[in-house]
């Protein structure tokens, strides 16, 4: 008899019947496509990891762009891909000849738009994501900054800058310790083409916010936390329905470029271990808000104390997602499937010490350390050795040719 208070274990299902379960759930995944919505390289890594999973993955991004001439990216031929506003998005998805699809956002413009749709569209085009308010208080860098204080997770000094009397909150000695950053990254580096600005004093940082201001943009001084490029760590994975995280995934930065705010330009894999402190920290944050879905987080060690600092999350798949799925975290395919409903398989290992390479960023970077005496070429060579590219895959050769041959024809046009 059953102990009073205490629910009977279920009877396993006969194989025959579980191995029917994971078939029809196969057909289910595979059969339903994909929107990608993006452009450059997040979007072709997510295409390529839906890609090679069996799902159909069309891409609507930017007339052009090198990611869709990857082998695996389908077009929708006569529908012109909208823009990242949920009107025009929602329009354009009612007319798309297709029975269901998966939407995967891979800019955080195109999260807001897809979390903005309204229920019967989000019925048809399912996706997995955070909630509207989620994705817009982690993307403001100023509501970000607030939720992290409320959560008591380690992160850098952070001042909400309306004026430039603001700036006065910081002493002239420790100014130039600090940058001006926006709170709305996409649009300052579109207007901008940097993610912040360093400065050399007060008259610097109130002419920078004089820029911003004229931009329309709105910013936060933030302390810059010390210690080198390898000292960036990010912590991915996802979360399902049920707020289960089911994979996470660690690696650290190598070098990038630009090398003062700059993006990542080769990366290792590295155990979980290493990084315990931050996947703590982070995995309660999400579980605060209620998370769900893809996420990737940035954090530095700071050298002065040790403690891992987080400097953002981002609510989407990133540049280097597809270098997660290489080692055996493809969040991209857990996306599709927590989407639909189907079970997910929580993935617990990974392939450690892989690295994973952006060959033209990381080129810049070399070449930039090399000036300052701080890289020699045979380091650089060995430290890319035996990496995974970014770009160039010998079995969906066509983005590198296309984007270096885009390249070449804009450098033979600048040629007097």
């Amino acid at each position: 008899m059953r102990r009073p208070g205490l629910l009977a274990s279920p009877e396993p299902l006969p194989r025959e019947t579980r191995e029917e379960q994971a078939r029809s759930a196969l057909l289910l995944e595979t059969s339903t496509p994909a929107l990608v919505l993006g452009a450059d390289v997040t979007a072709l890594g997510t295409v390529r990891c839906l890609g090679r999973a069996g799902i159909t993955a069309y891409l609507l991004g930017r007339e052009g762009d090198f990611a869709a001439s990857s082998r695996w990216a389908k077009s929708l031929a006569g529908y012109v891909p909208p823009m990242a506003e949920p009107d025009e998005l929602a329009s354009y998805l009612e007319r798309l000849p297709l029975e269901r699809a998966v939407l995967t956002p891979c800019s955080d413009a195109w999260c807001e738009a897809v979390a903005a749709l309204p229920a019967s569209a989000a019925r048809r085009f399912p996706t997995s994501m955070p909630s509207r308010s989620i994705i817009e208080s982690f993307v403001d860098k100023g509501t970000f900054s607030e939720l992290l204080v409320r959560s008591s997770v380690p992160h850098p000094r952070t001042i909400l800058v309306r004026s430039a009397d603001d700036l006065d909150a910081v002493s002239d000695s420790d100014l130039p310790r600090f940058f001006l950053k926006p709170r709305a990254s996409h649009l300052f580096n579109q207007r901008f083409r940097c993610k912040a600005f360093s400065l050399s004093g007060r008259d610097d940082a109130r002419a920078r916010l004089r820029d911003m201001d004229e931009a329309g943009l709105e910013a936060v001084l933030q302390e810059y936390v010390p210690g080198p490029a390898s000292a960036h760590y990010f912590v991915d994975g996802f979360i399902d329905r049920n707020g289960v995280v089911c994979a996470r995934f660690a690696r650290r930065r190598i070098r990038m470029y630009p090398t003062d705010f700059g993006n990542s330009s080769i990366m290792v894999s590295v155990p979980l271990s290493e990084v315990s402190q931050a996947v703590t920290d982070l995995e309660r944050l999400l579980a605060d808000v209620g998370y769900r879905g893809i996420f990737s987080a940035e954090f530095k060690l700071d050298e002065r104390d040790g403690v891992l600092r987080i400097i953002e999350i981002n609510t989407r798949a990133w540049w280097y997602v597809e270098f997660a799925a290489l080692c055996g975290v493809d969040v991209c395919r857990l996306a599709h499937r927590d989407a639909l409903g189907l079970p997910i398989e929580p993935i617990t290992e990974y392939r450690l010490g892989e690295r994973f390479v952006f060959l033209g960023q990381d080129l810049r970077a070399y070449l930039s350390l090399r000036h300052d005496h701080a890289l020699g070429f045979p380091s650089w060579m060995r430290s890319i050795a035996g990496a995974r590219t970014a770009i160039l895959r010998w079995n969906d050769p066509m983005p590198a040719l296309v984007r270096s041959g885009r390249r070449l024809r804009r450098a033979a046009r600048r040629q007097p």
